[in-house]
C-alpha cells in the first residue's frame, strides 16, 4: 500500500493546505478514504491527494542560504560603511593589490 498526502481547503478562496496522510491501494481509494477520514462532516469544499513518492524535496538545503552580502539593498547595509571600506582596503593591501589609483581631480577650465 502506498502513502498519500491529503490536501484540502475549507472555502473555495482558501489555498490547499496539508491536512494529513493515509495509506491506500491507489489514488481512487485514497480519495475515498480522504473524504471519509478528513471531510466527512463538511469540514471543507475541496480536497486532493498526492502520492508521497511524487513529492520532491530539495536535495541540498544549503542552496537556500544567502551567499552574497546583499545588505546594500537594505538600510542596515550602509551602517559602518567606512569600516567595511577600510577592511576591504586593508585586505587588498595584504594581498598586494592595494595599488588602487586615486581619481584625478578635474582641472579648472578643462572641458568635461
Amino acid at each position: 500500500m502506498a502513502t498519500y498526502e491529503v490536501f484540502g481547503r475549507r472555502k473555495f478562496d482558501d489555498p490547499l493546505t496539508h491536512v494529513g496522510a493515509l495509506h491506500a491501494a491507489d489514488a481512487e481509494a485514497a480519495l475515498l478514504l480522504a473524504r471519509e477520514t478528513h471531510f466527512r462532516h463538511d469540514e471543507g469544499v475541496d480536497f486532493a491527494v498526492v502520492a508521497t513518492e511524487d513529492l520532491h524535496r530539495l536535495a541540498d538545503p544549503t542552496l537556500l542560504e544567502r551567499r552574497v552580502d546583499d545588505g546594500y539593498r537594505q538600510q542596515r547595509g550602509y551602517s559602518g560603511f567606512r569600516d567595511k571600506r577600510q577592511a576591504a582596503k586593508d585586505a587588498a593591501d595584504a594581498r598586494g593589490l592595494g595599488h588602487v589609483r586615486e581619481r584625478p581631480t578635474p582641472r579648472a577650465g578643462a572641458p568635461s
